[in-house]
């Protein structure tokens, strides 16, 4: 362009204008299309859900990944998991002679849930649980035996077989030991690949528009910062140990009334990535379902403790019978928790301090054992419960127990000898059902053989409610009215899956089958560029900052 300044001042202006716009413009295009060091996936939370999905996320190319933590240790409420991981159609279950389906697995989920359930994301559960077993298995996790737990129609559950003798190895533990190894072994490769940040609490999210760009993070030192990101991943687990007066979850959404129930999950247990994500205007679904576990052992040394050691769906599932102060059975043992719960609130009073310590005002119930029942559950395994926790009394017999207890002989004997004839009739391969509507009796208990009983009782244990997400794990907005650019979630913190109430052994299964999704996800993201995007002539935008 060639033009006089002195003719012609307003043409020569507007044509400098033209030719500085046009540069501008393809300056600002070669800086986007410029190749820019990698931004991370950020995962924050350390149990089974976010080791499955910083795993995938390395597995489908992110470069680094950042694993947040705020406890001492990874492995969260999912290394405490004692009754295993649900799955169909696998070959430990050929192997058994189980006939199962999707179509079961489906139906028993759904089920469970009252049929709240998003079916989209019970689809995809059930579809690939036979893959999340393989996953786990090629990480070194033995799952070669299979349980029958409460509300299945068919054995599912895989745990890691218990051993004869020497220690057991409970399958939380088992599975966040292998795939914490596996991290170890990318690490070594390559240190850069993998940054675990432990005893460091994220504060909340920070986004860019309508992207989420990273998080807020306090350290061990006490000192806070921002982490920047391309794709966060919260796996930060549920709400159950949430009791804070000010913000507690469980408040807003359940009812004060079940703050004085007691819980099984550990203190970190806050809720925070819900909330975090809630602030950024995260759509939540079904908070007020909150799952109360009917059986969690009272410790004769700290009956009224608030924090109480989970007993084993398993348990039930080798044989175990609950009773009441009676010395009569009360329900189902293996039907669904909401209702074996619910049955033990109605029918069972809290013991006095004279039998096996009490249940300090507590409705509580005992769980009996025999040595068939304890055997097929595993000595060693039985033993932790026994002789490490001493959450057992072994008496000699029928007779024994009734003294115990208070009540006539021939009531616990009556009771045993009911049972033992549906018990008779699964024997014999003969179909039964008693008035519980029970229809699978594992063993037979004689009343002169010795009988090992705990105190049970029930205790918040899960809350299936949390962040609406799709089939990508991408959490939904509800200001926006679609999904948020660069925000997933993994496993408790995430709703949809359960509806009503959680099916046994699901939990563990989702966190594994979710969380690879939001790896996955992740660092498909990332490789797209999905992270902080700016006003492409200004390069301005407001960063927003949503805290706990």
């Amino acid at each position: 362009v060639s033009l006089s300044s002195m003719r012609f001042p307003l043409l020569a202006s507007l044509a400098f204008v033209v030719v500085m716009s046009m540069e501008g413009d393809e300056s600002q295009r070669a800086r986007r299309k410029a190749p820019a060091p990698e931004e991370p996936v950020i995962v924050v939370g350390g149990g089974l859900a976010g080791l499955s999905a910083t795993l995938e996320a390395v597995k489908h190319g992110a470069t680094k990944v950042i694993l947040i933590d705020s406890e001492k240790a990874l492995g969260g409420n999912s290394a405490k998991a004692s009754s295993g991981i649900n799955a169909c159609n696998t070959p430990t279950q050929e192997k058994m002679g189980i006939e199962d389906s999707t179509d079961r697995f489906r139906a028993d989920t759904m089920s469970a849930g009252d049929r709240e359930n998003d079916e989209g994301l019970v689809e995809v559960l059930v579809q690939e649980s036979a893959a999340a077993i393989e996953f786990l298995e090629d990480a070194g996790v033995n799952l070669g035996d299979i349980n029958l737990c409460g509300g299945h129609s068919v054995p599912r559950t895989h745990w890691i077989p218990s051993p004869k003798e020497g220690k057991p190895l409970p399958v939380g533990f088992g599975i966040i030991s292998a795939l914490k190894k596996q991290i170890e072994a990318i690490q070594k490769e390559d240190p850069e690949r993998i940054k675990i940040m432990l005893e460091s609490r994220v504060l909340g999210l920070v986004s860019w528009n309508e992207f989420i760009t990273g998080v807020r993070v306090k350290g061990p030192d006490g000192k806070s910062g921002e982490i920047s990101g391309k794709a966060v991943v919260l796996t930060t687990g549920g709400f159950s140990a949430d009791k804070g007066e000010d913000t507690s979850l469980l408040i807003e959404f359940a009812g004060a009334e079940k703050l004085r129930l007691p819980t099984t999950n550990g203190a970190f247990a806050r809720g925070d990535g819900v909330k975090m994500a809630r602030a950024m205007g995260a759509k939540v679904i079904g908070m007020d379902r909150v799952q109360v576990h009917p059986t969690a052992f009272v410790d004769p040394a700290a009956p009224a403790a608030l924090t109480k050691f989970l007993a084993a769906e398993a348990l039930r599932g080798k044989g175990a019978l609950l009773l009441s102060a009676k010395g009569v059975r009360f329900a189902n043992e293996l039907g669904r928790r909401d209702y074996v719960s619910a049955r033990i609130q109605k029918e069972c009073a809290p013991l006095p301090e004279g039998f096996q310590g009490g249940s300090a005002g507590q409705p509580a119930a005992l769980l009996v054992m025999n040595e068939k029942s304890i055997d097929d559950f595993g000595r060693p395994a039985f033993n932790f419960y026994a002789v490490v926790k001493k959450f057992f009394v072994k008496y000699d017999n029928a007779d024994a127990l009734a003294k115990a207890l208070g009540v006539e002989t021939a009531v616990i004997k009556k009771t045993l000898t009911t049972y033992n004839e549906f018990a008779a009739k699964t024997a014999s391969k003969q179909r039964a059902k008693d008035s519980f509507e029970k229809t699978v009796f594992p063993v037979a208990f004689d009343e002169i053989e010795p009988l090992h009983v705990a105190l049970i009782t029930p205790a918040i244990h899960y809350t299936m409610g949390g962040l609406q997400i799709n089939k990508r794990a991408e959490v939904y907005n509800e200001f926006m009215n679609k999904s948020f650019k660069g925000l997933l979630a993994a496993g408790e913190v995430a709703g949809g899956v359960h509806g009503a109430n959680r099916l046994a052994g699901n939990s563990l299964l989702e966190c594994v089958v979710f969380g690879r999704i939001a790896g996955k996800t992740a660092a498909e993201t990332v490789h797209k560029g999905d992270g902080i995007l700016k006003h492409p002539s200004t390069g301005a935008g407001e960063a927003i900052h949503g805290e706990l």
